[in-house]
């Protein structure tokens, strides 16, 4: 239970950082597929004390970090070039780490499901475009006109939070793509986090409501997908789970942050430990899968 918690701090921790992933990290933790399966299950009524159980527990530990640590990213990390530098960098590592880990998913998958269709080269490719195209709508800031929502009690404000948390929700939950990426091309990010930061009880329901049903449909979807088309799956994710690398380094290019060797250093250290924390997850979960077999034999 507790381990469960801590994972969704983890991801939640991972959502509120504009080119991170949660599913990228949920993927990492060895909990997304559970996520999926529960969270499919508990939509169509299977299992529901169980699914209740696992979810509530890992949607409190979201929930705790995202709106305690909102405002301490907001206002210490994320408004802080060299800490903001430090990071994006150390998640770059980790992901890293990631792409090697579902590389080897996918050779396994392959062996297993005989996939030889070019297709999934153009998912790979889909993923990673789709990041970019998405870098290239924030760079050169083509997204909504927030001026033009200055009434926080009007129906047209209210569907823009509904929107955001709509679109946000799906994109969370699938490896590679960010929703706090997808809130800051559509330029909602930042009223996102004000919301959430001053704890409006009004605006923080409809934008919980809106995401969790964009997540739900999105669930479903990948549920169909992974049962049916695995291996492309897994394709289309190392697209995105590359593609958020890229953007995460266009991040760091943007802060100005004048290099020298204590930072360099700093950073190096930084990126290699993210990799290393990988390791140590994907060797934790091989063993917990291991010590798993044994007691049912």
């Amino acid at each position: 239970m507790i381990s469960i918690y801590i994972k969704g701090l983890l991801i939640g921790i991972a959502s509120i950082i504009p080119g991170v992933s949660g599913g990228t990290l949920a993927l990492m933790l060895g909990i997304y597929y559970n996520i999926i399966n529960s969270s499919a299950n508990l939509i169509k009524l299977k299992k529901v004390k169980e699914n209740t159980i696992f979810l509530g527990i890992l949607s409190l530990g979201i929930l705790t970090s995202t709106t305690i640590l909102a405002k301490i990213f907001k206002s210490y990390i994320l408004d802080g070039a060299i800490r903001e530098t430090y990071l994006n960098v150390f998640f770059i590592g980790l992901i890293t780490g990631s792409i090697f880990t579902l590389k080897k998913e996918i050779d396994i998958k392959t062996k297993i499901n005989k996939h030889k269709e070019s297709t999934k080269y153009l998912l790979f490719l889909i993923g990673l475009l789709t990041i970019i195209y998405l870098l290239i709508l924030k760079t050169y800031d083509i997204s909504l006109n927030i001026s033009a929502y200055q009434d926080k009690s009007s129906i047209k404000y209210y569907l823009l939070i509904a929107s955001s948390g709509i679109i946000g929700g799906s994109a969370m939950i699938l490896p590679g793509l960010s929703g706090s990426l997808i809130l800051l091309s559509l330029g909602t990010y930042k009223e996102i986090i004000n919301i959430i930061s001053q704890l409006n009880i009004k605006l923080c329901i409809i934008f919980g409501i809106s995401t969790i049903i964009g997540t739900g449909t999105t669930i479903l979807i990948i549920k169909k997908t992974i049962n049916k088309h695995i291996v492309k799956f897994l394709y289309l994710s190392t697209g995105l789970i590359l593609g958020s690398i890229i953007n995460m380094l266009f991040i760091i290019t943007k802060l100005n942050v004048q290099p020298n060797l204590m930072l360099n250093l700093s950073l190096s250290s930084l990126f290699i430990t993210g990799i290393y924390i990988n390791k140590l997850l994907k060797d934790r979960l091989n063993n917990l899968k291991t010590l798993n077999t044994e007691n049912r034999t």
